[in-house]
């Protein structure tokens, strides 16, 4: 029983359309330990870049700056951060 990867579509409020896909635990581990402070509070400075870096995977490449609008950067990040918890949106 090995890790495999699970994949997802994600249309937005706004049309645009992404791919989620999970990473393996013990690199979500790492992702968590870096994105939340020592209350475990999810810092968005942090939370949103690795988002993006490790879950969404099309468009690849994409950084905080690459969004016209706060609201679908925060729709996009947390959609890719719940389906990662939850292997689903």
């Amino acid at each position: 029983m090995g890790f495999k990867p699970k994949t997802e579509e994600y249309t937005s409020a706004s049309g645009n359309k992404y791919v989620f896909q999970t990473v393996m635990p013990s690199k979500w581990a790492e992702i968590l330990d870096q994105i939340t402070d020592k209350h475990g509070k999810i810092l968005n400075a942090k939370a949103m870049p690795a988002m993006l870096e490790h879950v969404v995977v099309q468009p690849s490449g994409l950084s905080l700056n690459d969004f016209e609008e706060w609201a679908e950067l925060q729709e996009v990040t947390q959609a890719a951060f719940l389906f990662q918890q939850q292997g689903k949106r």
